[in-house]
């Protein structure tokens, strides 16, 4: 079955708006916890794990093409910025680098790298797993918050340059990132 772009739109319009939420609400009423347990429940109706590691994927292709234009308003490289946040997950007491390494594996343009990853934590933990698509979601949501706070590109335009992103990489063809942070300058 081809990987559709609708479940990975639909976790970030839920991150964004559980993260314009005042109020935090319990994780398992959260909409992003939501949209990845339906993913979960549906692959097990299907004994497999497709939905979700689209899910993942497609949720690390958005976070990795908002935080190579982040690194770019800050005039540093992407790296640099990957570097800070793993030093801010450690500073908050995160110790695995799961997140991080994902984002990595994305902007070195290598699925491959990416896939193994994620399979290497489903082998692992798949509630870890579960958590860390949430936490993508919620990271890439904080991105396109930031880039409308700093005026580089309002909400709605960022989400729907991110859908024709991430369709793109379904349909085999690589992101345009460099496209990307041209057009959000």
């Amino acid at each position: 079955m081809p990987a559709d772009h609708t479940p990975v739109m639909e976790l970030l319009h839920a991150s964004h708006a559980s993260a314009q939420r005042e109020a935090p609400v319990r994780r398992g009423d959260d909409p992003a916890c939501q949209v990845v347990l339906r993913a979960a429940k549906a692959d097990a109706d299907d004994g497999g794990m497709d939905r979700l590691t689209s899910l993942a994927l497609g949720t690390a292709v958005c976070a990795s093409d908002l935080t190579a234009v982040l690194a770019d308003h800050k005039n540093i490289t992407t790296q640099q910025l990957m570097d800070e946040l793993a030093a801010a997950r450690r500073a908050q007491g995160a110790g695995d680098t799961a997140m991080p390494d994902l984002l990595l594996a994305m902007r070195a343009k290598d699925p491959d790298q990416a896939v193994e990853l994620l399979g290497n934590l489903i082998a692992g933990d798949h509630d870890t797993f579960l958590d860390l698509i949430v936490e993508v979601g919620g990271y890439a949501a904080t991105c396109v918050s930031l880039l409308a706070i700093l005026e580089i590109s309002p909400v709605e335009d960022t989400l729907a340059e991110l859908a024709e992103t991430v369709q793109q990489f379904f349909a085999g063809k690589q992101p345009p990132h460099a496209e990307a942070t041209e057009q959000r300058r």
